[in-house]
Protein backbone atom coordinates (compact mmCIF):
# COMPACT_ATOMS: atom_id res chain seq x y z
CA UNK A 1 0.00 0.00 0.00
CA UNK A 2 1.18 3.28 -0.86
CA UNK A 3 0.35 6.85 0.53
CA UNK A 4 0.21 10.52 -0.77
CA UNK A 5 -0.41 13.20 1.46
CA UNK A 6 -0.52 16.39 0.26
CA UNK A 7 2.56 18.33 0.23
CA UNK A 8 4.21 21.36 -1.38
CA UNK A 9 7.15 18.96 -2.02
CA UNK A 10 8.95 18.98 -5.47
CA UNK A 11 7.30 16.55 -8.07
CA UNK A 12 8.17 12.89 -7.43
CA UNK A 13 6.89 9.55 -9.06
CA UNK A 14 5.10 6.35 -6.87
CA UNK A 15 5.04 3.17 -8.87
CA UNK A 16 2.05 1.46 -8.26
CA UNK A 17 2.77 -2.40 -9.03
CA UNK A 18 -0.29 -5.30 -7.65
CA UNK A 19 2.78 -7.00 -6.50
CA UNK A 20 3.51 -4.57 -4.29
CA UNK A 21 0.26 -2.96 -3.05
CA UNK A 22 -2.24 -4.88 -0.40
CA UNK A 23 -4.77 -7.45 -2.27
CA UNK A 24 -7.83 -7.61 -0.57
CA UNK A 25 -9.12 -11.46 -0.89
CA UNK A 26 -12.80 -10.21 -0.66
CA UNK A 27 -14.69 -7.18 -1.56
CA UNK A 28 -16.95 -8.20 1.61
CA UNK A 29 -17.28 -6.62 4.96
CA UNK A 30 -16.70 -9.52 6.85
CA UNK A 31 -12.73 -9.34 5.63
CA UNK A 32 -10.86 -7.10 8.04
CA UNK A 33 -8.23 -6.29 4.66
CA UNK A 34 -11.97 -4.70 3.25
CA UNK A 35 -12.81 -3.15 6.11
CA UNK A 36 -10.01 -1.23 6.70
CA UNK A 37 -10.20 0.13 2.96
CA UNK A 38 -13.73 1.22 3.67
CA UNK A 39 -12.55 3.01 6.72
CA UNK A 40 -9.90 4.77 4.72
CA UNK A 41 -12.48 5.49 2.04
CA UNK A 42 -14.47 7.14 4.94
CA UNK A 43 -11.89 9.09 6.99
CA UNK A 44 -10.84 11.00 3.26
CA UNK A 45 -14.73 11.95 2.61
CA UNK A 46 -14.73 13.54 6.27
CA UNK A 47 -11.42 15.23 5.26
CA UNK A 48 -12.88 16.34 2.05
CA UNK A 49 -15.72 17.81 4.26
CA UNK A 50 -13.65 19.36 6.39
CA UNK A 51 -11.45 21.10 3.84
CA UNK A 52 -8.35 18.55 3.90
CA UNK A 53 -6.82 16.80 1.26
CA UNK A 54 -7.59 13.50 0.99
CA UNK A 55 -4.64 11.05 2.41
CA UNK A 56 -4.41 8.37 -0.94
CA UNK A 57 -3.88 4.89 -0.48
CA UNK A 58 -4.07 2.28 -3.02
CA UNK A 59 -5.13 -1.64 -2.58
CA UNK A 60 -6.04 -3.88 -5.52
CA UNK A 61 -8.00 -7.15 -5.80
CA UNK A 62 -8.54 -9.85 -8.65
CA UNK A 63 -11.74 -10.24 -9.83
CA UNK A 64 -12.86 -13.83 -9.18
CA UNK A 65 -15.69 -16.30 -11.25
CA UNK A 66 -18.72 -15.77 -9.31
CA UNK A 67 -18.08 -13.05 -7.19
CA UNK A 68 -20.80 -10.36 -8.84
CA UNK A 69 -18.01 -7.88 -10.00
CA UNK A 70 -17.88 -8.11 -13.79
CA UNK A 71 -18.51 -4.42 -14.12
CA UNK A 72 -17.16 -0.99 -12.99
CA UNK A 73 -20.49 -0.22 -11.12
CA UNK A 74 -20.70 -3.20 -9.17
CA UNK A 75 -17.49 -2.72 -8.17
CA UNK A 76 -17.90 0.96 -7.45
CA UNK A 77 -20.63 0.76 -5.48
CA UNK A 78 -19.33 -1.80 -3.12
CA UNK A 79 -15.96 -0.01 -2.88
CA UNK A 80 -17.97 3.43 -2.32
CA UNK A 81 -15.87 4.84 -4.65
CA UNK A 82 -17.15 6.77 -8.10
CA UNK A 83 -16.52 4.63 -11.17
CA UNK A 84 -14.87 7.49 -13.37
CA UNK A 85 -12.33 7.05 -10.53
CA UNK A 86 -11.73 3.42 -10.67
CA UNK A 87 -11.67 3.23 -14.63
CA UNK A 88 -9.26 6.13 -15.15
CA UNK A 89 -6.86 4.37 -12.49
CA UNK A 90 -7.03 1.32 -14.26
CA UNK A 91 -6.63 2.96 -18.07
CA UNK A 92 -10.59 1.63 -19.00
CA UNK A 93 -11.80 3.62 -21.43
CA UNK A 94 -15.38 1.95 -22.04
CA UNK A 95 -17.94 -0.07 -19.50
CA UNK A 96 -17.15 -2.87 -21.12
CA UNK A 97 -17.96 -6.34 -18.73
CA UNK A 98 -14.96 -6.73 -16.37
CA UNK A 99 -12.84 -10.44 -17.26
CA UNK A 100 -12.32 -12.81 -14.51
CA UNK A 101 -9.16 -12.53 -12.96
CA UNK A 102 -8.60 -9.04 -13.80
CA UNK A 103 -6.52 -7.19 -10.87
CA UNK A 104 -7.97 -3.45 -10.53
CA UNK A 105 -5.67 -0.59 -8.28
CA UNK A 106 -8.37 0.71 -6.07
CA UNK A 107 -7.67 4.07 -4.44
CA UNK A 108 -9.08 5.51 -1.47
CA UNK A 109 -10.38 8.65 -2.47
CA UNK A 110 -12.43 10.42 -5.34
CA UNK A 111 -11.12 11.69 -8.49
CA UNK A 112 -9.78 11.58 -11.51
CA UNK A 113 -6.65 10.10 -12.99
CA UNK A 114 -4.98 11.98 -16.22
CA UNK A 115 -2.02 9.67 -17.91
CA UNK A 116 0.71 11.81 -19.55
CA UNK A 117 0.23 9.65 -22.93
CA UNK A 118 -2.81 9.04 -23.61
CA UNK A 119 -3.89 6.04 -25.55
CA UNK A 120 -7.68 5.94 -25.85
CA UNK A 121 -10.27 8.56 -26.58
CA UNK A 122 -11.03 9.10 -23.23
CA UNK A 123 -7.60 9.63 -22.03
CA UNK A 124 -7.33 11.71 -24.87
CA UNK A 125 -10.13 14.15 -23.98
CA UNK A 126 -9.05 13.87 -20.11
CA UNK A 127 -5.65 14.91 -21.14
CA UNK A 128 -7.38 18.12 -22.46
CA UNK A 129 -9.57 18.88 -20.30
CA UNK A 130 -9.30 22.29 -18.13
CA UNK A 131 -8.90 19.72 -15.17
CA UNK A 132 -6.01 18.74 -16.15
CA UNK A 133 -4.32 21.84 -18.35
CA UNK A 134 -4.85 23.45 -14.48
CA UNK A 135 -2.71 21.05 -13.12
CA UNK A 136 1.16 21.37 -11.79
CA UNK A 137 1.36 18.14 -9.93
CA UNK A 138 3.64 17.27 -7.08
CA UNK A 139 2.92 13.72 -7.40
CA UNK A 140 2.79 11.29 -10.92
CA UNK A 141 1.93 7.94 -10.55
CA UNK A 142 3.75 5.34 -12.39
CA UNK A 143 1.68 2.21 -13.68
CA UNK A 144 3.43 -0.04 -15.65
CA UNK A 145 5.46 2.19 -18.59
CA UNK A 146 3.17 5.00 -17.90
CA UNK A 147 2.55 7.63 -15.62
CA UNK A 148 -0.56 9.79 -14.50
CA UNK A 149 -1.32 12.36 -11.96
CA UNK A 150 -4.49 12.38 -9.88
CA UNK A 151 -6.77 15.66 -9.60
CA UNK A 152 -8.87 15.19 -6.10
CA UNK A 153 -12.78 15.01 -6.60
CA UNK A 154 -12.90 15.61 -10.10
CA UNK A 155 -15.53 13.75 -12.51
CA UNK A 156 -16.33 13.13 -15.97
CA UNK A 157 -17.42 15.69 -18.26
CA UNK A 158 -21.18 15.17 -19.81
CA UNK A 159 -18.55 14.05 -23.43
CA UNK A 160 -16.19 11.86 -21.60
CA UNK A 161 -19.12 10.47 -19.60
CA UNK A 162 -20.72 9.79 -22.57
CA UNK A 163 -17.31 8.19 -24.26
CA UNK A 164 -17.05 5.63 -21.48
CA UNK A 165 -20.62 4.68 -21.58
CA UNK A 166 -20.67 4.30 -25.03
CA UNK A 167 -20.27 0.50 -26.46
CA UNK A 168 -22.95 0.25 -29.52
CA UNK A 169 -22.33 0.37 -32.74
CA UNK A 170 -24.60 2.39 -35.16
CA UNK A 171 -25.55 2.54 -38.89
CA UNK A 172 -23.05 5.49 -40.49
CA UNK A 173 -26.47 6.54 -42.45
CA UNK A 174 -30.00 7.10 -41.09
CA UNK A 175 -31.70 6.58 -44.86
CA UNK A 176 -30.33 4.09 -47.30
CA UNK A 177 -30.05 0.33 -49.22
CA UNK A 178 -27.63 -2.03 -49.41
CA UNK A 179 -26.55 -1.85 -52.80
CA UNK A 180 -23.57 -4.57 -52.22
CA UNK A 181 -23.44 -7.09 -49.34
CA UNK A 182 -19.94 -8.30 -47.45
CA UNK A 183 -17.52 -10.92 -49.16
CA UNK A 184 -17.47 -12.17 -52.75
CA UNK A 185 -18.92 -10.74 -55.31
CA UNK A 186 -19.09 -9.54 -59.16
CA UNK A 187 -16.97 -6.51 -59.48
CA UNK A 188 -19.43 -3.66 -60.89
CA UNK A 189 -16.08 -2.05 -62.28
CA UNK A 190 -13.76 -4.98 -63.21
CA UNK A 191 -16.19 -7.82 -63.88
CA UNK A 192 -14.42 -10.04 -62.22
CA UNK A 193 -15.13 -12.41 -59.22
CA UNK A 194 -13.94 -10.36 -56.25
CA UNK A 195 -13.64 -10.41 -52.23
CA UNK A 196 -15.58 -7.15 -50.84
CA UNK A 197 -14.59 -5.97 -47.72
CA UNK A 198 -16.95 -3.90 -46.63
CA UNK A 199 -20.67 -3.07 -47.75
CA UNK A 200 -22.19 -0.55 -50.00
CA UNK A 201 -25.10 1.32 -48.87
CA UNK A 202 -26.79 3.52 -52.26
CA UNK A 203 -28.18 6.95 -50.54
CA UNK A 204 -28.11 10.11 -52.25
CA UNK A 205 -25.32 12.58 -52.75
CA UNK A 206 -24.75 15.03 -50.25
CA UNK A 207 -26.40 12.36 -47.69
CA UNK A 208 -24.55 13.15 -44.13
CA UNK A 209 -22.60 10.13 -43.01
CA UNK A 210 -21.99 9.29 -39.29
CA UNK A 211 -19.23 7.73 -37.15
CA UNK A 212 -20.61 4.32 -36.27
CA UNK A 213 -18.85 4.29 -32.84
CA UNK A 214 -16.92 7.28 -30.96
CA UNK A 215 -12.82 7.01 -31.93
CA UNK A 216 -10.57 9.11 -33.23
CA UNK A 217 -9.87 10.40 -37.23
CA UNK A 218 -6.80 8.86 -38.20
CA UNK A 219 -6.65 9.34 -41.94
CA UNK A 220 -9.15 12.02 -44.07
CA UNK A 221 -7.84 11.35 -47.23
CA UNK A 222 -9.16 12.89 -50.80
CA UNK A 223 -8.54 12.10 -54.75
CA UNK A 224 -7.64 7.88 -53.77
CA UNK A 225 -7.84 6.29 -57.25
CA UNK A 226 -10.35 3.22 -56.24
CA UNK A 227 -11.48 5.19 -52.71
CA UNK A 228 -12.09 8.65 -53.71
CA UNK A 229 -12.80 10.86 -50.59
CA UNK A 230 -12.64 8.66 -47.36
CA UNK A 231 -11.73 8.83 -43.76
CA UNK A 232 -10.47 5.84 -41.36
CA UNK A 233 -11.71 6.44 -37.81
CA UNK A 234 -10.02 4.46 -35.07
CA UNK A 235 -11.81 3.26 -32.00
CA UNK A 236 -11.08 0.76 -29.30
CA UNK A 237 -10.46 -2.72 -28.69
CA UNK A 238 -8.59 -2.60 -32.44
CA UNK A 239 -10.96 -1.79 -34.39
CA UNK A 240 -11.59 0.90 -37.19
CA UNK A 241 -14.16 1.60 -39.19
CA UNK A 242 -13.89 3.24 -42.91
CA UNK A 243 -16.06 5.67 -45.07
CA UNK A 244 -15.45 5.64 -48.74
CA UNK A 245 -16.77 7.58 -52.11
CA UNK A 246 -17.71 10.69 -50.43
CA UNK A 247 -18.85 14.19 -51.72
CA UNK A 248 -17.18 15.98 -48.68
CA UNK A 249 -15.28 15.43 -45.64
CA UNK A 250 -16.40 17.67 -42.57
CA UNK A 251 -13.95 16.04 -40.29
CA UNK A 252 -10.24 16.92 -39.69
CA UNK A 253 -7.11 14.13 -39.28
CA UNK A 254 -6.69 13.51 -35.56
CA UNK A 255 -10.16 14.91 -34.40
CA UNK A 256 -12.01 13.02 -31.41
CA UNK A 257 -15.67 11.97 -32.58
CA UNK A 258 -18.42 10.71 -30.64
CA UNK A 259 -20.27 7.84 -31.94
CA UNK A 260 -23.42 9.58 -34.44
CA UNK A 261 -21.63 12.70 -35.32
CA UNK A 262 -21.14 13.93 -38.79
CA UNK A 263 -17.87 13.15 -40.80
CA UNK A 264 -18.68 13.92 -44.66
CA UNK A 265 -21.21 13.01 -47.21
CA UNK A 266 -21.87 10.16 -49.49
CA UNK A 267 -20.42 10.63 -53.04
CA UNK A 268 -19.27 9.11 -56.10
CA UNK A 269 -15.66 9.66 -56.01
CA UNK A 270 -13.06 7.20 -56.65
CA UNK A 271 -14.45 4.10 -58.46
CA UNK A 272 -18.11 4.44 -58.21
CA UNK A 273 -20.96 3.28 -60.32
CA UNK A 274 -23.25 5.31 -58.56
CA UNK A 275 -23.96 7.74 -54.92
CA UNK A 276 -23.19 5.48 -52.01
CA UNK A 277 -20.96 4.91 -48.95
CA UNK A 278 -18.61 2.08 -48.98
CA UNK A 279 -18.36 1.01 -45.32
CA UNK A 280 -16.04 -0.85 -43.85
CA UNK A 281 -15.00 -2.50 -39.92
CA UNK A 282 -11.62 -4.03 -39.66
CA UNK A 283 -10.04 -5.81 -36.03
CA UNK A 284 -7.21 -5.70 -35.43
CA UNK A 285 -6.17 -4.86 -39.27
CA UNK A 286 -8.65 -8.00 -40.80
CA UNK A 287 -11.79 -7.05 -42.34
CA UNK A 288 -15.36 -8.41 -40.68
CA UNK A 289 -18.91 -8.39 -42.16
CA UNK A 290 -20.23 -5.01 -40.72
CA UNK A 291 -23.58 -6.35 -41.06
CA UNK A 292 -23.09 -9.02 -38.57
CA UNK A 293 -21.51 -6.54 -36.06
CA UNK A 294 -24.13 -4.29 -36.22
CA UNK A 295 -26.62 -6.55 -35.32
CA UNK A 296 -25.48 -7.24 -31.94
Amino acid sequence: MFAAVGSAQSPRAVVLSPDRLVELPRLSSYDILFKQYSDEVEQNRKRIARGDPPILNFYCYRTKRGDGFDSIFTVASRCCIRYDTIATLNAMSTQLPISTGTTLILPTADGIFIFDRPQSSLEILLMHDDIAIAQNPDIWYTIGARRCFFVPQAQFSPTERAFFLDTALRMPLDTYWLSSAYGMRISPISGKWRFHSGIDLAAATGTPVYACKGGKAVLCAKGDVQLGNYIVLQHEGGMTSVYAHLSEIVVAKGATVTSGQQIGRVGQTGMATGPHLHFEIRINGAATDPQRLLSR
